[in-house]
């Protein structure tokens, strides 16, 4: 993943952060209340009666290989699926207060070739400073990301039976998990789960999972989480609920501490075809989330553009959301690292909000995060790019999306 500073010329820490929600993940509606009171969001275990009494090898690698299994069948499954993902970061300062946000709330659908894609309904403007939340970050979010245990990641990973524990009336077996050998950050850009997950010992399927992803260095590091799941259909059990609060200590020894919520909700088999529907209102409920709460900034609700006055029905004037759109272009510029950002030697990762036309081109461009000394020339070059059109229900629409710029200090 790579690293984004956020300013002009920052000289306090800044990172990208791993938020892969769907990684490894957890929990039935059974066992919730159990879960949360028996660990604390920073991932350290709350006191537990564990049953430590050994277990074979050879039986533990019969369990490792059964739930393995089942986790390829959910990320398959998983890929089938349209939801909805309610996405909140938070920077927490001294006395516990609010001092940046990035709140995205979108749905995950099909286009008519099969492909997901991302429409957004709501996201205002991110105030973070101290972090950024980078295009990767924002893949892992969608639900399908390279993180999990499954068959074919089974090699690459060293499993540890530590024990039986009761949680309400589930018996669960406890693993604890890490790559088998420790990957170096200056050579290895894949990621790996590292930390405890918890396996139903009727179902043979990880219930609960608690840990973070490596390896980091002196300026990336990734929180600890905890996720949770709900079977869905009867059959498949996808995450639901994310957690995290926690403090990131970087090389130089500043201190960040950031909070995560991620829920997902509404899921249905995907289809082929979709309806463009406008953006709505922020969604009910948000100011109080779940336990454990977060404390949003309170943030209007997003206006809906008003259709024009004619006799005649007319179709939603709000453009289909693409997500990020830099593979997708056709023809995509680099940006020009402007003289200005030399003085400062600005670098990170800059994001413009762009409108893609029914012909392909970019017809609105607009920064919406990253160091203001980048700004102008990321937006710029996004005017450039070109797009193939997009067709929704047989018809050529207009695009609204995301393209990412990373700029290198010079």
């Amino acid at each position: 993943m790579n690293l984004s500073k956020t300013g002009q010329g920052l000289t306090g820490p800044a990172v990208s952060l791993a938020l892969f929600a769907t990684l490894i993940l957890i929990t039935t509606g059974r066992v919730t209340t159990a879960q949360q009171t028996s660990s604390n969001a920073t991932g350290a275990p709350a006191a537990a009666t564990v049953n430590a009494n050994p277990m074979p090898a050879a039986q533990v690698d019969e369990i490792v290989r059964a739930f393995t299994a089942k986790e390829s069948r959910f990320r398959q499954a998983l890929n089938t699926y349209a939801f909805k993902r309610d996405a909140l970061v938070q920077t927490i300062g001294m006395g516990g207060q609010v001092t940046g946000e990035y709140h995205r709330v979108s749905q995950f659908t099909f286009d008519d070739q099969g492909n997901r894609f991302e429409k957004i309904n709501y996201f205002p403007m991110p105030t973070l400073t101290e972090i950024n939340i980078t295009a990767q970050d924002l893949e892992d979010l969608g639900g399908v990301n390279p993180f999990a245990l499954e068959a074919a990641k089974l090699s690459s990973y060293s499993f540890k039976y530590v024990g039986k524990e009761k949680i309400d009336e589930l018996d669960l077996y406890i693993f604890d998990v890490g790559p088998k050998v420790a990957p170096d950050p200056k050579k290895i850009k894949e990621r790996y789960f590292q930390g405890r997950i918890w396996v139903d010992v009727q179902d043979l399927q990880i219930v609960k999972a608690r840990g973070k992803a490596v390896p980091e260095d002196k300026n990336n590091k990734y929180p600890t989480f905890e996720t949770y799941r709900e079977q869905i259909d009867g059959k498949y059990w996808f995450p639901t609920y994310t957690y995290s609060d926690d403090e990131l200590t970087f090389g130089n020894g500043n201190v960040v501490r950031m909070r995560m919520l991620v829920k997902y909700t509404d899921f249905v088999v995907g289809r082929g075809r979709v309806t463009i529907t406008e953006v709505g209102d922020a969604p009910a409920g948000l100011e109080k989330p779940e336990p454990p709460k977060l404390e949003s900034k309170p943030t209007p609700s997003p206006q809906t553009q008003k259709q024009p006055e004619t006799s005649a029905p007319t179709e939603a004037v709000t453009p289909t959301e693409g997500g990020i759109l830099n593979s997708k272009a056709t023809q995509l510029p680099a940006a020009k690292y402007p003289d200005e950002a030399k003085k400062i030697h600005a670098f990170g990762e800059v994001q413009v909000q762009v409108v893609v036309d029914e012909t392909g081109k970019v017809i609105s461009a607009v920064a919406m995060f990253g160091p203001e000394s980048l700004r102008q020339a990321a937006v710029d070059a996004a005017k450039q790019a070109r797009f193939k059109p997009t067709i929704v229900d047989g018809v050529a629409v207009k695009v609204s999306g995301i393209l990412t710029y990373d700029f290198t200090a010079q």
